[in-house]
């Protein structure tokens, strides 16, 4: 399956038409995208209940692409990150089956 989506799903009032009204933006997005890249998680973390609201809130197809912190890719390289990537990956491990895919 290919899964299409752009990074967010906030809706512009420009475009917000085209988009059922019913529901939380995200759920809006959902109805008509299968994927969203999560682009917040580089510049702070997420609340595991977050990760877990989120996934909910979608369809089952529907796959988040979740953006490693900048701490661990920019700030450690990648380099003896292991305790800062175990705590992002119990927060975003929350997705359950609608995680797609971690970014780099």
């Amino acid at each position: 399956m290919i899964h299409l989506g752009c990074a967010g799903w906030s809706l512009s009032r420009q475009y917000a038409d085209a988009f059922a009204a019913p529901g939380s933006h995200l759920q809006r997005y959902a109805a008509r995208f299968n994927a969203v890249e999560i682009n917040s998680s580089f510049y702070r973390p997420h609340r595991p209940e977050t990760y877990a609201r989120w996934a909910t809130s979608v369809p089952e197809g529907f796959r988040f692409a979740v953006k490693l912190p900048k701490a661990i890719t920019h700030e450690q390289r990648l380099e003896r990150c292991e305790p800062a990537l175990e705590a992002f990956l119990a927060e975003c491990g929350q997705l359950g089956e609608r995680l797609g895919c971690l970014l780099v």
